[in-house]
């Protein structure tokens, strides 16, 4: 053994000298040894989440970019000749990946491969508003003039089905699915408020009540006042008079003085409260008793007019005014609403009463309180009581109960959302992004059938 000239061991019989078992003071394996062996935690260690979250990204960016080269190549035969000729213009993902290699972003490791390949399917949602559109056009896609009907009845809170917006065969509904109880109910308090008192039945008692109430407030209005009066209402009273038989006033004294001392006194501008309150019920009770719906909304009309003659030379009973006369005149609808049948057990049929107002609306004096709008909403969007037939409740035939039962899904509310979104075409920069969504999703749908070509 040779020594080193500072003493110990040389350095060459260092270097030469075979290993031997060594063992540490304390006893076990030395810490020279344990350095050298990589520790269970670095040879093999859990994937982080933002790995995970990496690799289902490079999944979805090869799948979207790679999608048009997928179909191209579905697109092409085995030999190479096909709609696009041959070979291949854009990236497969295969194509995608080798790309994206080489400017030194690695595919993820192969225990990262689930999250990459779950990226890759992801794709398919990018198509998803293609296919909501596509199913909200076999739901049944509205006009745009029920559309419009129909966002201002939703925004009141009606929940409407698909199938009695569809231009193509709708059909009247209560409500969509599960939701008649509600539609119902504010259906009935939407037009009780129309009265001044807002309930959630609308029934005779209710109405009585109401014509009876805002009478009384007219009296409070008229009595005992003088009045001056716009004088073009006289032509309308001489119309009265003149008319008095064909209108059913013939033998009505009420009417037929109060009307002469009306027209007497129009020029002096000192018109008695007291005749124009007379005259007012005494037209009132003769619409309400005459058998002719079309005759008592003609004395109604008039009732309207002389009201306006008083209110527009009057300011300071045009507030009150503005108020009563709606209110009496959404009243006097409802009772003839109910007298037709458009009313059952409290509730109240939108569609009738908007097939009801739909061929006189001209011909009645409108204002943002009537309730003709309401009536209109029912008319054009068919919305039915719970007690006619086609809403939650009523007769059906057996076929036509299979018939309901399998369309049960179209009455959905969920069914009534895909129909919105189909309603709203897509343009600019939104219809690019879903056109790149829809080539997305077919390669990725055409990718495996290209394997096993």
């Amino acid at each position: 053994m040779a020594e080193s000239k500072f003493g110990g061991v040389s350095v060459e019989e260092t270097v030469t000298k075979a290993p031997t078992e060594s063992k540490s003071q304390f006893g076990g394996t030395p810490v020279s040894e344990l350095s050298a062996r990589p520790s269970k935690s670095i040879a093999k260690r859990d994937s982080t989440f933002m790995e995970k979250l990496g690799a289902t990204g490079y999944g979805v960016a090869t799948g979207t970019l790679g999608a048009p080269g997928e179909i191209e190549e579905f697109l092409t035969q085995k030999d190479g000749e096909g709609i696009l000729g041959k070979g291949t213009v854009f990236p497969t993902v295969k194509e995608t990946r080798q790309a994206l290699k080489s400017v030194g972003i690695e595919e993820p490791r192969p225990e990262l491969r689930p999250y990459q390949t779950a990226g890759e399917f992801l794709t398919l949602g990018l198509g998803g508003p293609k296919m909501l559109r596509a199913a909200g056009t076999m739901i049944g896609k509205p006009t745009e003039t029920i559309q419009e009907v129909a966002g201002k009845a939703e925004k009141l809170g009606f929940k409407l089905a698909p199938t009695q917006l569809r231009q193509d065969v709708p059909i009247s509904e209560t409500a969509s699915l599960f939701n008649a109880e509600k539609n119902q109910t504010l259906a009935n308090r939407l037009a009780s408020r129309g009265t001044g008192q807002e309930v959630k039945e609308v029934n005779e008692k209710f109405i009585r009540e109401r014509i009876k109430t805002l009478g009384d407030k007219f009296e409070e209005v008229y009595k005992g006042k003088v009045f001056d009066i716009d004088p073009m209402v006289k032509g309308q009273l001489e119309n009265i008079l003149a008319r008095e038989e064909e209108l059913g006033f013939a033998g009505v004294s009420a009417v037929k003085g109060a009307a002469q001392s009306i027209i007497a006194n129009i020029d002096t501008g000192k018109v008695s409260g007291d005749d124009l309150q007379r005259l007012r019920n005494a037209l009132t009770q003769t619409a309400r008793s005459t058998a002719s719906r079309g005759k008592a909304h003609e004395v109604y009309e008039l009732v309207d007019v002389l009201d306006t003659a008083v209110e527009s030379r009057n300011p300071a009973m045009k507030a009150t005014l503005a108020t009563l006369r709606p209110q009496y005149r959404n009243t006097i609808i409802l009772e003839d609403l109910n007298a037709s049948g458009g009313i059952s057990g409290g509730n109240i049929s939108l569609e009738k009463l908007g097939n009801m107002l739909g061929g006189k609306r001209e011909a009645l004096r409108r204002t943002p309180q009537d309730i003709d709008e309401l009536g209109e909403i029912g008319r054009q969007l068919k919305i039915k009581a719970r007690w006619e037939s086609g809403g939650e409740s009523g007769s059906l035939s057996n076929r036509g109960l299979l018939a309901r039962a399998l369309s049960t899904p179209l009455r959905t509310s969920t069914a009534r959302a895909v129909q919105r979104f189909a309603e709203k075409e897509p343009t600019g920069g939104r219809r690019m992004a879903e056109t790149a969504g829809d080539i997305a999703a077919v390669g990725t749908v055409v990718r495996p059938l290209e394997e096993k070509k």
